[in-house]
């Protein structure tokens, strides 16, 4: 009787966890500086990875993946950014838009000037619809998962 007591009672707390846990993160603001650049789509705030929402960019064994990098790494490093979290996880990875105090929207100047594209699956607020339209079709790799 008492290890279905404790039981319960550890379930009740896991499943708390991750309703509250979900919740916290649907309403965070993430502030702080870039420590390291994963690749075109992913930096890392202090040592919290965010993936930046709706947004495609080639891999890193490809030219324009090293370049997209490469940009982000002059452009963010030691910067402090502010990113709104969505509330979602992917691959160990908060997901948020991002933004710079001189830039913007980090997405958007990656799209503008061509180095990434946007990920319509993801986007489904469509915060990036204008930017790509006017920036033109992504020239690199498109996962089947953005159409």
């Amino acid at each position: 009787m008492h290890s279905k007591v404790i039981k319960g009672r550890i379930l009740f707390f896991v499943i708390f966890f991750c309703i509250f846990n979900n919740f916290l993160l649907a309403q965070t603001t993430l502030q702080g500086n870039v420590t390291k650049v994963r690749d075109g789509d992913t930096i890392e705030v202090g040592k919290i990875p965010i993936r930046f929402q709706g947004l495609t960019c080639d891999e890193l064994d490809t030219k324009k993946g090293q370049k997209a990098r490469e940009i982000l790494k002059r452009l963010l490093i030691g910067e402090r950014v502010s990113c709104e979290l969505s509330g979602e996880i992917t691959y160990e990875r908060l997901v948020g838009r991002c933004f710079l105090s001189d830039k913007g929207d980090i997405a958007s100047y990656l799209i503008e000037n061509r180095y990434c594209g946007r990920c319509n699956r993801y986007d489904e607020q469509g915060f990036y619809t204008e930017v790509q339209r006017k920036a033109g079709s992504y020239e690199g790799f498109f996962p089947s998962y953005c159409y």
